[in-house]
Formats: C-alpha cells, sequence, structure tokens
C-alpha cells in the first residue's frame, strides 16, 4: 500500500475549514444581541439552528476529507450549494454567497494539486 501524501497548502486549507466551520457553529449556536450588533446581521432563530447544524457538517466533511474520504468533498460540496442558496434568499449582501462559491473552488483546486505525482483527488477512496 501506498503512502499517501497530501500537499502543503491542502492540509492548511483544510485545517482552515475545520476553524471556520468550528467558529460559525460556535457563533450560530450562542448568538448573543452583541454579536448581532456587531456583524449587522440579523437572523431568526430557525436559520441559526439550520447554519450552525451545517457548520457541525462542515467539520464533520473536513475531517473526513482530512483522512482521504472523497464524500467528505462531496458533503462540503452540497453545504455550500445549500449555503449559498440561503445566504441568496436571506441576505442583503453580495458577497457572502460569492465567498462560499470562491471557498469551495479553492477547495476543489488545492486537491489537483500533486505531491509525489499523485493528486489529492486522486487519493481520494
Amino acid at each position: 500500500m501506498q503512502k499517501k501524501e497530501r500537499h502543503g497548502c491542502l492540509t492548511a486549507w483544510l485545517i482552515y475549514l475545520i476553524i471556520a466551520y468550528s467558529f460559525s457553529t460556535i457563533l450560530y449556536f450562542f448568538k448573543t444581541d452583541e454579536m448581532s450588533k456587531i456583524a449587522q446581521y440579523q437572523i431568526s432563530e430557525n436559520m441559526m439552528l439550520i447554519h450552525g447544524s451545517l457548520g457541525l457538517l462542515g467539520i464533520l466533511f473536513s475531517i473526513m476529507l482530512f483522512k482521504w474520504v472523497k464524500l467528505g468533498f462531496w458533503g462540503i460540496f452540497s453545504i455550500s450549494i445549500i449555503l449559498f442558496v440561503l445566504q441568496l434568499l436571506n441576505s442583503n449582501r453580495i458577497m457572502s454567497p460569492i465567498f462560499i462559491v470562491i471557498c469551495l473552488v479553492i477547495l476543489f483546486a488545492l486537491l489537483q494539486i500533486k505531491k509525489g505525482n499523485v493528486s489529492g483527488w486522486n487519493n481520494l477512496e
């Protein structure tokens, strides 16, 4: 069995995803009025639970990617599509949905970088 190697940029991006999803999960599950004023973003209780749950799934799928499970990518892809639609419907900010798409494109691009003549995408099982 060949030892799978991950490019440093991909490793850094996966760590970033885990941290970002962790912060968003905490933010949405434990949101206070002070946070709402700082963020200038009003959201209903149900939407907070949906966003927090998607954050938990994002952490899970990022860890799966770290362990070379292809389902992790498709999970992050699905979460990104759901978040994109939710942001379009519930926010007047245009950068939030665009940022979601950019993050997904970066993840896919980083999976294409080769280390030891094998891309991260080909290492996924």
